[in-house]
């Protein structure tokens, strides 16, 4: 009787050591690495992603159709020595869609509130596609904020023509292809990213307003709004792009290369989206750049 007794009391003992080891002090119980939150700026609601620390803010925009979470693969391997804020453009992913005109105007106006409000010190702009496009911008407009950029495929001089019309607006066809695919992409990684039960409820497939947004990009965002005023951005460029791509193609980015006074220009053997197929790449290249951003002779 008494040895039974002892056992059940170290079995009891070992369970509850086995429940508080599992707990909070597994060094192999996995969590998310990161917690969403929603920030605002100028009216609008952001989903955001914040980490890491330093002096510098790595304001990371994403494009067309996408979320903060096209960086998954980037964000761990340099918030070691930045800050990172990650969001979700006005439109997509879990942000606010509000009724408006969705032209390059008014995303340029939104994100220069967010970079008042929701940032501090020197930051470097890095955008993706439209993002790309809408970094730039940043650059151009706020030089005394914006100490660099990192531009991966940006558009702002134009799409692939078969894409859009002559003025950088997409075409009917691609408008309604864009908006479908839009809603396809994730919105949600539970294994990194922890979010509400609200948050992860979200699906854009049955948010008319999503849709709304979705159209509305795709037939009054002007693609080409930028232009020769590449020639004026005077800041430390990272230029990215894959001689592939079928969406903004090689050729725009020689010459966007061509336009920036102060560039580093780096080819890849890859298609739209190098961040994700060549995230090593990727990095590694913007960690050289970030150590010490410079100049490169024209070729």
């Amino acid at each position: 009787m008494v040895r039974r007794t002892a056992l059940r009391i170290l079995s009891a003992g070992g369970v509850a050591l086995l429940l508080l080891w599992v707990g909070v002090g597994n060094p192999y119980r996995h969590s998310p690495a990161h917690r969403s939150e929603h920030l605002a700026a100028g009216g609008i609601q952001y989903r955001a992603l914040r980490a890491g620390q330093g002096d510098t803010t790595l304001l990371l925009l994403h494009g067309y159709g996408e979320s903060l979470l096209t960086w998954r693969l980037v964000i761990d391997r340099l918030a070691t020595r930045y800050r990172i804020l990650a969001v979700d453009l006005p439109g997509f992913g879990l942000s606010d869609k509000p009724a408006a005109a969705y032209d390059y105007q008014t995303f340029e106006q939104w994100l220069g509130k967010l970079l008042a409000e929701q940032t501090s010190g020197p930051v470097v702009v890095v955008g993706h596609s439209m993002g790309g496009q809408l970094a730039a911008g940043l650059a151009l407009a706020h030089p005394e904020r914006v100490v660099a950029a990192v531009l991966i495929a940006p558009a702002g001089a134009g799409i692939n023509r078969l894409l859009s019309d002559s003025g950088g607006i997409a075409s009917p066809s691609t408008q309604w292809v864009a908006a479908a695919v839009s809603f396809v992409l994730p919105m949600h990684d539970s294994a990194w990213l922890s979010e509400s039960p609200a948050d992860l409820a979200y699906r854009p497939s049955r948010d008319s307003t999503a849709a709304r947004a979705a159209r509305r990009i795709m037939s009054r965002f002007d693609f080409a709004a930028i232009g020769e005023r590449y020639r004026q951005l005077r800041q430390p460029v990272l230029l990215i792009w894959g001689r592939e791509d079928p969406t903004v193609p090689f050729e725009i980015g020689q010459r966007v290369a061509e336009m920036l006074p102060c560039r580093r220009f780096v080819p890849l053997t890859a298609l739209h989206r190098p961040h994700q197929t060549q995230p090593d790449t990727v990095v590694a290249e913007m960690e050289r750049f970030l150590h010490a951003p410079k100049c490169e002779d024209k070729w």
